[in-house]
């Protein structure tokens, strides 16, 4: 646990190479996404992730944001994109409304590239996160890994991912998508009806099964999402 906004900024620092690579107008053109980080970022964009795009004919960018608790797995996924990206992450104080407290995130985001807009245009509408129909050919085991890693938790009874921001029909998506691809059978939870949020539910007797799924493409700090001890 980082006790303070500075130690935690030191840390991402010392864990991040001395230069920051600036590309030219024309690079940027040329970036593309590998089969991996697509199937990285479609978990991801289930998850925590938020694409933004300032215009219909503007070029989309990525933002990458976790609690300092997680900053192992931020600086992990800033691994993977840092060609993407020309500013390198920093921490932000957010107050708790319901308890006053102070709290730390760490974040970096995108530039605005034109690889990034196809899975804009299937996983937005209207600047909404969805779910497209066809996310039973999206979805992958890599992918399945990094979205428990961003909206994951173990409750002691099953693996629960939360979904609130995703209707019940969106819910039916993905869990045919779950049971077609990887013979996982969710199921639905209410987290708050009265402003109709769900989250999916895997049961425990499951978790052994996702295990073999996904830990290969788990990163070590986030093991605790499915019960194991990362030490």
């Amino acid at each position: 646990m980082h006790k303070s906004i500075s130690s935690l900024t030191r840390f991402c620092h010392s864990s991040i190479s001395n230069s920051v690579k600036r590309i030219t107008n024309a690079e940027r053109s040329k970036l593309k996404l590998d089969s991996y980080l697509k199937q990285v970022l479609i978990g991801t964009i289930l998850g925590d992730v938020h694409m933004r795009r300032s215009s219909e004919k503007a070029n989309v960018r990525i933002i990458f944001r976790q609690g300092s608790i997680n900053t192992s797995y931020l600086l992990h996924l800033y691994s993977l994109f840092k060609n993407f990206v020309l500013t390198p992450p920093s921490v932000n104080t957010i107050t708790d409304k319901s308890t006053g407290k102070l709290r730390y995130n760490i974040s970096f985001a995108t530039l605005s590239l034109p690889c990034f807009n196809e899975l804009y245009e299937s996983f937005y509408l209207e600047g909404k996160k969805i779910i497209p129909n066809n996310i039973a050919d999206l979805l992958t085991r890599i992918s399945l890994a990094y979205w428990i890693m961003d909206d994951g938790s173990f409750t002691g009874s099953g693996l629960k991912l939360h979904t609130n921001a995703f209707s019940l029909e969106e819910l039916n998506l993905l869990i045919k998508a779950l049971n077609k691809n990887f013979s996982i059978k969710a199921s639905i939870s209410v987290s708050n009806r009265e402003k109709s949020q769900y989250n999916l539910y895997i049961s425990k007797n499951q978790i052994s099964m996702v295990k073999d799924l996904v830990i290969e493409h788990m990163h070590q700090s986030m093991l605790y999402k499915l019960d194991i001890d990362s030490q």
